[in-house]
């Protein structure tokens, strides 16, 4: 009767104890794969495939589709300024391409939990062409760390379309501040590849945290899902294995849901070349 009355202390102590125990943590769901993987890769790279794909994005994003022969075509590439030149208010920087000037106007920015309103020194980037742009513009401060808190406009870090005008901070304002921009960069391409290009998230890689951290697609395109390894691109720009440039053609003509930049791809100049790019290509 004894061990009786202990083993039934002992199972109530115990169905006690599982009762009042949390329940174990469900496992964690598994991130989908990513888009490029759902489709058959012999699929996904046949011309059909990639030609319907493009149709299905410009319809998406409400903008006329690119011809193949658009599509195929070698985009323009242009340095525009491959020396520094310091940059001052009212006094304006004019390329083939852009017009890029300097002015003082006030921000709205967080600081501490508390938001403030003051004066930044905010670059003015202004296309003054009628045809859709990938840009990089890559300027400096005196001091960074300076320049780390800031108030930022959303604005278009990669492209810019027909006589857009963008806007975006450098610096809060300071009387000894100044910004020097050390080159121009821009691809012409058609809408479909700007709205492309658009999705590709900024990374350090390319583009300068400072001045991208405001990045919005067009109409508020979401970025594309991570299926490109950041580190491969900057081992392969620090070893000037490839470029911006490159970077950048590659996802002109590449839905980044669906195809991946390789290191062997290279600015386009042959519009023989196969659409879309493989890397036995």
């Amino acid at each position: 009767m004894l061990l009786a009355g202990a083993l039934a202390i002992g199972v109530g102590v115990f169905v006690l104890h599982s009762a009042s125990a949390p329940p174990p943590a469900p496992e964690r769901p598994r991130p989908p794969p990513p888009a490029a993987m759902m489709v058959n890769s012999d699929l996904r790279f046949s011309p059909v495939y990639y030609r319907t794909q493009l149709a299905q994005d410009a319809k998406a994003y409400g903008i006329e589709a690119p011809s193949w022969d658009e599509i195929t075509q070698p985009n323009p590439y242009f340095d525009e300024l491959k020396e520094k030149q310091h940059l001052r208010i009212k006094a304006p920087i004019d390329t083939r391409h852009l017009r890029v000037s300097l002015e003082l106007s006030k921000v709205t920015s967080v600081i501490g939990g508390q938001t403030i309103s003051a004066d930044h020194l905010v670059l003015r980037i202004e296309n003054r062409t009628h045809v859709y742009l990938a840009y990089r513009i890559q300027t400096s401060v005196p001091d960074r760390h300076k320049c780390a808190i800031k108030g930022e406009i959303p604005h278009n870090a990669v492209a810019i379309g027909p006589n857009q005008t963008i806007m975006r901070t450098e610096c809060m304002y300071r009387k000894d501040e100044a910004v020097d921009v050390n080159r121009i960069e821009v691809v012409e391409m058609p809408a479909l590849s700007a709205y492309y290009v658009s999705r590709l998230p900024p990374n350090a890689t390319l583009y300068d945290p400072r001045t991208f951290t405001g990045h919005v697609g067009f109409r508020g395109q979401e970025s594309c899902q991570q299926t490109f390894s950041w580190r491969e691109i900057k081992e392969g720009v620090d070893q000037k294995q490839f470029e911006w440039r490159d970077v950048i053609d590659f996802y002109a003509r590449h839905n980044c849901s669906e195809y991946s930049f390789f290191k062997t791809y290279r600015y386009r100049t042959d519009a023989n070349a196969p659409l879309p790019a493989r890397p036995l290509d």
